[in-house]
This record gives C-alpha cells, sequence and structure tokens, in this order.
C-alpha cells in the first residue's frame, strides 16, 4: 500500500464523527486492555501492516510508540 494510498484511507475514516458519513472505525485491542486510533495512529498502524518484514516485533515496537 502507498502512503498516499494510506493518508486516502485515513482522510476518510477520520473526516467525520457522525455514522453516517463513516461507517466504522478501527480500534485495537490487546490482551483485556484496548483503544482507539487517532489519525496519526491509523497511519501509522497501516504503513507497518503495509511494510513489515517482522510483524510481531514491529506491531510491538507500534505499540510502545502510540498514546493509549
Amino acid at each position: 500500500m502507498t502512503k498516499k494510498r494510506i493518508r486516502e484511507l485515513a482522510d476518510f475514516f477520520y473526516s467525520s464523527d457522525s455514522a453516517d458519513d463513516v461507517p466504522l472505525r478501527l480500534s485495537l485491542s490487546f490482551g483485556m486492555a484496548g483503544c482507539g486510533l487517532d489519525y496519526n495512529g491509523f497511519v501509522a498502524l497501516m504503513g507497518v501492516l503495509s511494510k513489515s518484514k517482522d510483524l510481531k516485533t514491529d506491531l510491538l515496537n507500534f505499540l510502545s510508540r502510540i498514546e493509549y
């Protein structure tokens, strides 16, 4: 996935707080915890998913960088 496409997706998902405009959002769950993603967190996660060679390590690094 290209950076341009990731930004297009983020612009859509974070364009409105209305379910009429944006029918779903993504959130994370891990163990007994979880969190919603903000725009920057979404962009970072999509970057990891599109480029990762070691998904487990890269996702752990991603979680250490976001605020939840």
